[in-house]
C-alpha cells in the first residue's frame, strides 16, 4: 500500500524520520529508520535520499565514532565529483584501477547537504594519507600508485566541491581549529561571488583555535552572515583581539536566539601535560575586560536572545559591570550551566530573569558538593521566577545530602512541569509531590535501599495526577527497583509510564 503513496506524501513522512541536529556537539543524529526506507525500492530511495543526506556528518557526531564510517561517507561524497576534475590532479593511466571508477554516484548527495561539519579527518594529511584510510575513501582507485601529495590534492578538491555545491546550508561547524578558516569561508560563494552562507542559521566553533593557528585574524566570518539563530563558541585560547572580533560578529547579528559560551572540558582521565596546556588556554580569557566586552555585545541581542549556555567556565569572573550587562538580557527563557565553577553571585542575575522557564545545571563530578556550592544552589532556587517549569540538576556522585536544597523546591517552584534530580529520599520526594502539583515528567535516583510496599504506595498516593512519566534511576547499591514493588506504585497511579535504570 505504501508504494502507491504520492511522492509529496513520502517526502513529508521521510522528513519527519530525520532528527534535527542537537546543539549538543557530542550528540549524533539517528538515521536507522530513514536508511531502511532507502532499501525498499528505487522510488523510495529517490525520495528519501535528500533527507538521509541532509546532515550526513551529524550521524557521526559523537566522541567514539568510527573513522571507518567517516571515510566511507567521504568515499560516497567523492563519487559525486565528475571524473575529469580528478583527472586534472593525477595521471589517470596509473590512477584508475577499477572499471567502475568513471561512474558517477546515483545522486549528487552533496547537493542535499544542509548541515556540514569540518572535522580534522578531512584536513590532517597524516590521517587522510594513512594507507588503511586511503583503502577506504579511495577504494575506487589504485591507492598504491597515489602519492601523498596527490592524496592531499584530491581531498582539497573534494572540500572545494562540497563548498561550491552546498547551496542550502543552514548549519556549519568547525570541530577543530583550522589554519585558515577564511579560506573555507571564501569558497562558499556562487558564480556571482555572492556568499552561500547568507541563510546560515547555526554556527559552531567547538575547538580551541590557537592549538594550531598562530593567526588571530582568521576566526569569525563576516561576509553576509547576519541571521544566525545559534552561535556556539569555544573561547579557549582566544586573544583580546579575537574577543573583539567575536564581539563585533555577535553585534552584527539581527536575531540571535541561542548563544553557547564554552571552554575546554577538563576530564579526570586527561594526562597532566594536556591538562596543564588546557588550563593555560583557559586562563587567557580570564580577565574582567574581555568578559565585559563579550557580554556587552550580547546585550545587542537582548530582544531576541532566549537561550544562554555556559560550559566549563569559572563564573567568579563575573564582576559588577558584567553582571549589569547580563541583566540587560531580559528575555532569557532557558539557562544552562554545565560544569562551571564558582557560581557565587549568579543568583543576583537570575532573580532578574523574569521570563526564565528552564534551568539546567550539571555539577562537576570531580569532587563532592561543598557547603559553599550548596548555599549557591539554594540561593539560585530562591531566585527563580514563578514561571520556571523545568528544573534539571545533574550530579554524577551519589553520596551527598541535598536535603536543604530539596526543601526549597516545594516552597518556591510550584509551577514545575519537568523535574530531574540526583539522589533523593522518598520522604523528600513526597514533600515535592505535595506542592508541585503540575509535574508531568520526573527523573530521580532514589536513596532508600530498603523500599517496601508501604513506601511505594505512599509515593503513588502523593504523586500528582498530572504526572505522565517517571524515570527511576538505579537505586543506590542496587541494579533496579523490583517489578513487584513498582506494581504497588502503579496501584495508586495507574496513568504513569515508568522507566527504571539509567
Amino acid at each position: 500500500m505504501a508504494s502507491f503513496l504520492l511522492s509529496e506524501c513520502l517526502e513529508e513522512i521521510f522528513s519527519n524520520l530525520i532528527e534535527y541536529p542537537s546543539n549538543g556537539i557530542n550528540t549524533s543524529v539517528s538515521i536507522k529508520d530513514l536508511y531502511s526506507c532507502t532499501l525498499v525500492s528505487r522510488h523510495w530511495c529517490r525520495i528519501s535520499s535528500p533527507s538521509l543526506y541532509s546532515y550526513p556528518f551529524h550521524h557521526l557526531r559523537h566522541r567514539k565514532f568510527s573513522y571507518i564510517h567517516y571515510y566511507k561517507l567521504i568515499r560516497t561524497l567523492l563519487s559525486c565529483i565528475p571524473q575529469f576534475e580528478i583527472e586534472q590532479i593525477y595521471n589517470m593511466e596509473n590512477f584508475i584501477n577499477k572499471s567502475n571508477s568513471n561512474i558517477l554516484s546515483t545522486f549528487n548527495y552533496i547537493s542535499f547537504i544542509r548541515g556540514l561539519i569540518f572535522h580534522k579527518i578531512m584536513f590532517e594529511s597524516q590521517m587522510t594519507c594513512d594507507s588503511y584510510n586511503k583503502e577506504i575513501w579511495l577504494s575506487a582507485y589504485n591507492t598504491k600508485s597515489i602519492s601523498e601529495e596527490s592524496t592531499i590534492d584530491i581531498m582539497k578538491q573534494l572540500l572545494t566541491f562540497i563548498c561550491k555545491n552546498c547551496n542550502n546550508l543552514t548549519i556549519l561547524e568547525f570541530s577543530f581549529p583550522l589554519r585558515n578558516d577564511n579560506y573555507i569561508i571564501e569558497i562558499f560563494k556562487d558564480c556571482n561571488e555572492k556568499s552561500k552562507l547568507s541563510n546560515l542559521k547555526e554556527l559552531y566553533y567547538t575547538s580551541a583555535i590557537n592549538y594550531i593557528s598562530q593567526h588571530d585574524n582568521n576566526f569569525f566570518p563576516s561576509n553576509n552572515v547576519y541571521y544566525l539563530n545559534l552561535l556556539y563558541v569555544n573561547i579557549a585560547g582566544l586573544s583580546t583581539e579575537n574577543i573583539n572580533l567575536l564581539s563585533q560578529f555577535i553585534s552584527s547579528q539581527k536575531k540571535l536566539q541561542h548563544f553557547v559560551l564554552s571552554k575546554i572540558e577538563i576530564t579526570e582521565t586527561v594526562n597532566q601535560h594536556t591538562s596543564a596546556l588546557a588550563w593555560n588556554f583557559n586562563n587567557l580569557l580570564d580577565n574582567f575586560k574581555n568578559y565585559e566586552n563579550l557580554i556587552n555585545s550580547l546585550s545587542t541581542q537582548s530582544e531576541s536572545l532566549q537561550i544562554l549556555e555556559f560550559m566549563n567556565l569559572e563564573l567568579n569572573i563575573i564582576n559588577k559591570q558584567v553582571l549589569n550587562s547580563l541583566c540587560l538580557l531580559k528575555n532569557i527563557r532557558k539557562l544552562k550551566i554545565y560544569r562551571c565553577d564558582k557560581i557565587n553571585d549568579l543568583h543576583f542575575w537570575v532573580k532578574n530573569l523574569k521570563k526564565l522557564e528552564v534551568f539546567e545545571i550539571v555539577i562537576s563530578g570531580f569532587s563532592i558538593i561543598t557547603k559553599s556550592t550548596l548555599i549557591q544552589l539554594i540561593q539560585l532556587i530562591q531566585s527563580f521566577s514563578s514561571n520556571l517549569t523545568k528544573l534539571v540538576i545533574t550530579y554524577i556522585r551519589r553520596i551527598n545530602n541535598l536535603t536543604q536544597l530539596y526543601q526549597q523546591i516545594p516552597i518556591y517552584l510550584h509551577s514545575l512541569i519537568h523535574l530531574e534530580l540526583p539522589t533523593i529520599s522518598t520522604s523528600e520526594l513526597i514533600s515535592i509531590f505535595k506542592s508541585c502539583t503540575k509535574l508531568v515528567y520526573l527523573k530521580v535516583l532514589l536513596l532508600d535501599d530498603k523500599l517496601s510496599e508501604e513506601i511505594l504506595r505512599n509515593l503513588g498516593k502523593f504523586a500528582p495526577k498530572t504526572l505522565k512519566r517517571i524515570h527511576f534511576r538505579k537505586l543506590l547499591g542496587h541494579s533496579k527497583i523490583p517489578l513487584q514493588l513498582m506494581n504497588f506504585f502503579l496501584e495508586e497511579n495507574k496513568s504513569v509510564q515508568i522507566m527504571v535504570g539509567d
